[in-house]
């Protein structure tokens, strides 16, 4: 197959699948954007070129990928569907799954993972692992190109499973990450565990293991920490037999009982498009923990509208004049530990005029605040321009607004080791919601950077922080903030922008 995918951008697939951008590929396969489903959700679709197979391989193929299709858990990328088509005079197999933002092969060019984050990435693994070993497959192709992330969840591909006991399929060519016994086609559990080893060790110290003469015995990078060194040398044993089980590393690690996925497989039949999974293997579970702070706080996903709905509710029931947005800054610096300061300047107020005539949500706001404000959002007095007018309504505002400002600070207490790991800047940004006492009472990831690790450290900081609320009128208010993580090798960096009002 010539390797110019590129050139198929804006091509229909089996007339229904339009290719948009290439993400990526090589002589065997290129993998486009698409999307899927009534909802037109974000995916991924796989071409591979099948001129050169002869028709039992092509039907075991499509059997194989069918089978992987019915599997479900929620840290297995999803195959949507799986089939037959022709571009030009090239046949093709095609292979529409979850589209994944990131991989890790993405990030350990740059760094290797803390021993943290490390432990975050193998808990899902295993589980997804077990699963697969339960239903008598196996993943066959674990490196880092196939550990991906959607939003806060870990996926392992999907496209590469294979029944246990059987050959691969239509496979790539051979990977460093794979068990020495794939070379003679046997394909079982045990070669996952080998993978598993190879992956540990990359995954640490950006360098995968030597071997010694006998060709039997791995000789492990000097810098591999304890309990991971143990683990990788039991993973790497040449006897598929005498390599630990599944249920072993984890007890070794201290999770535990390997966990049986709790959402039921979604029905694709149905819906045409599978549902994530309801909690993530790292931030959710920490969020499930209960951090320490404020009573009644929640850390979820990213959902814009209904908060802005009830915001609107709010205002209009308590008839708080609202202001323009307003922009401040103020970088926290931290170079060892988990610091709390309290603010003690006290900044000027500066604003940023916001546009709100003519919005339907604004002028709902505005009625009530005072008959001033609301004969200047709902008329214009004869004679005068509505710039003119605009103008002497944004005044008003700034009058009747006092900024909030940050009373008490935390900066994340990353260890030295952590810090050693990254390469230029890591960057977390965490929205939170504040009342009108000061208290943070919702948190989310606005960003959440490449780093699970990292983003869970900022999460539970935010948490913690108070504030001095802005006041309307005299009259203290609830408010957004942005708060923006810089971690670097030398220390942290956060700056908070209030966003709202």
């Amino acid at each position: 197959m010539r390797e110019p995918w590129k050139e198929w951008e804006g091509r229909v697939v089996n007339k229904e699948f339009r290719l948009g951008e290439y993400l990526g590929g090589s002589e065997r396969a290129g993998v486009f954007l698409t999307e899927y489903g009534p909802e037109l959700r974000k995916a991924a679709v796989k071409l591979i070129p099948i001129g050169t197979w002869d028709q039992a391989t092509v039907e075991a193929e499509l059997s194989r990928l069918q089978s992987a299709r019915e599997l479900w858990h929620p840290h297995l990328l999803q195959i949507f569907q799986a089939g037959l088509a022709k571009l030009d005079d090239t046949e093709l197999l095609f292979v529409v799954m979850e589209y994944a933002e990131e991989d890790l092969s993405q990030i350990l060019p740059s760094r290797s993972l803390a021993t943290e984050e490390v432990r975050e990435m193998l808990k899902p693994t295993l589980e997804a692992l077990a699963y697969l070993h339960g239903q008598g497959f196996v993943h066959g192709h674990l490196k880092p190109a196939n550990v991906m992330a959607i939003d806060d969840q870990l996926k392992l591909s999907s496209d590469g499973i294979s029944p246990s006991g059987e050959r691969g399929g239509a496979r790539e060519q051979r990977s460093d990450y794979d068990a020495p016994e794939i070379a003679q086609g046997e394909s079982v559990a045990a070669g996952d565990v080998w993978s598993l080893g190879m992956l540990l060790i990359m995954a640490l110290t950006k360098r995968l293991p030597r071997w010694d003469a006998s060709k039997e015995q791995p000789i492990l990078p000097e810098n591999v920490p304890a309990p991971f060194a143990e683990i990788a040398r039991h993973c790497l044993c040449g006897d598929p037999r005498a390599r630990w089980a599944l249920t072993e590393i984890a007890a070794r690690l201290g999770f535990g009982s390997l966990a049986e996925p709790t959402v039921a497989k979604p029905d694709l039949r149905q819906s045409g498009v599978a549902p994530r999974a309801v909690v993530g293997p790292q931030l959710a579970a920490a969020q499930r923990k209960g951090l320490t702070g404020p009573r009644s706080f929640t850390a979820k996903s990213r959902s814009n509208s209904g908060a802005y709905i009830v915001s609107v509710v709010v205002l209009v029931i308590v008839a708080i004049f609202v202001g323009p947005r307003l922009f401040r800054s103020g970088p926290v610096n931290s170079k060892t530990t988990s610091s709390r300061t309290r603010s003690t300047a006290k900044e000027q107020p500066t604003t940023q005029a916001r546009a709100l005539a003519n919005s339907g949500i604004a002028q709902a706001s505005d009625q009530g605040a005072s008959s001033e404000a609301a004969s200047d959002a709902n008329s214009v007095p004869s004679g005068e321009k509505p710039e003119e007018v605009s103008t002497a309504r944004e005044k008003t505002l700034r009058r009747r607004l006092t900024p909030g400002q940050v009373a008490e600070q935390v900066v994340p207490n990353v260890p030295q080791s952590a810090r050693d790991t990254i390469r230029g800047t890591v960057r977390v940004n965490v929205r939170i919601s504040v009342d009108s006492s000061g208290n943070v009472t919702e948190a989310e990831l606005d960003l959440p950077g490449p780093s699970k690790y990292f983003a869970r450290l900022a999460l539970e900081a935010a948490q913690q922080w108070k504030f001095e609320p802005p006041k309307v009128q005299g009259r203290s208010v609830l408010s957004d903030w942005l708060l923006h993580f810089q971690f670097t090798g030398q220390g942290t960096k956060v700056i908070p922008i209030e966003s709202d009002p």
